[in-house]
């Protein structure tokens, strides 16, 4: 957690026309512990104010309608009267003994102006730098108001636990934090989807998984197949080689055996010439025997 600034405290306080304080008026020095007293109608509230006012307390706080309310004027006729300004000044001291002006000035368009020593600034540097002192303009942790602590103690828990949200600036973080809550409700939506999604892609993928391995399993069944229609058709192919050669070597058994049977018929039809031809001698011997025979009759 940050470091809790030191403490410093208000040194005095210069005021210009502000409420009740006609003309430059300088209040102060403070002390660690100063009361300021009085009759009523003295001026005592318009110093809180004063205090309030040049802290950044909204004008509806400080017992005005508006910002020009807040400037002195001694009759209604004067409060008419334009180009009026008022300004009230802080000078606050740090723990060090150094000190830093805060001035917020009411222009004479109704408007403020603040400003950090002799440095005009706007508001939220200006805020920030009552901030860093732990001066909480919001929460108005610097001030109890008439009748604030006996408001307070009638409040239940729930307004007392607002109250100290209040103070200590916890409710500027409300709606932050609400809208965080939203954030972080559509988060876990998106989550619970993505985990759904995640448990559809991943049974998706077991899916896939199991069909691609059934692919794989079908594609090796199909190479296996197919090496083993190739050995086949190889097989088949040597057996019709053999059968082949073996057909190649019958045929030539055949054909020489072919040859042989030829070789033998030209033998067999030259013999037969060789005895037609001599059986034709015989005849024509006999044909001639027959007619010296017949000669000799």
């Amino acid at each position: 957690m940050p470091s809790r600034p030191a403490s410093g405290k208000i040194l005095r306080l210069e005021l210009e026309n502000f409420k009740s304080y006609k003309g430059h008026q300088i209040i102060g020095p403070f002390y660690d512990f100063t009361a300021i007293i009085g009759p009523n109608g003295a001026g005592k509230s318009n110093l809180m104010d004063a205090i309030s006012f040049v802290l950044g307390v909204r004008t509806g706080q400080l017992r005005g309608a508006q910002l020009r309310d807040l400037i002195y004027a001694f009759d209604d006729r004067e409060k008419e009267q334009r180009g009026r300004r008022a300004h009230v000044m802080l000078v606050y001291q740090l723990p060090d003994g150094s000190e830093i002006e805060f001035t917020r000035s009411i222009t004479t368009a109704g408007g403020s102006e603040y400003r950090i020593g002799d440095r005009a600034v706007n508001w939220d540097e200006y805020n920030a730098k009552l901030r860093s002192l732990g001066i909480l303009v919001k929460a108005r942790n610097f001030l109890v108001f008439q009748g604030d602590v006996e408001s307070i103690a009638s409040k239940n828990p729930k307004e007392l636990t607002a109250l100290i949200e209040h103070i200590c600036g916890s409710e500027d973080y409300k709606r932050p934090y609400e809208e965080l809550e939203v954030k972080k409700a559509e988060a876990d939506e998106k989550a619970v989807l993505a985990n759904q999604k995640k448990k559809t892609i991943s049974g998706e993928k077991k899916q896939k998984k199991l069909q691609k391995e059934e692919a794989e399993k079908h594609l090796k069944l199909q190479e296996q197949l197919k090496s083993l229609k190739q050995e086949h058709y190889l097989w088949q192919l040597l057996n019709i080689e053999r059968d082949i050669e073996k057909a190649d070597e019958d045929l030539e058994v055949e054909k020489n055996s072919l040859r042989e049977i030829l070789h033998e018929l030209d033998n067999y039809e030259a013999e037969a010439r060789k005895k037609n031809k001599e059986q034709a001698g015989y005849l024509k011997e006999i044909q001639q025997c027959q007619r010296r025979i017949a000669e000799t009759e």
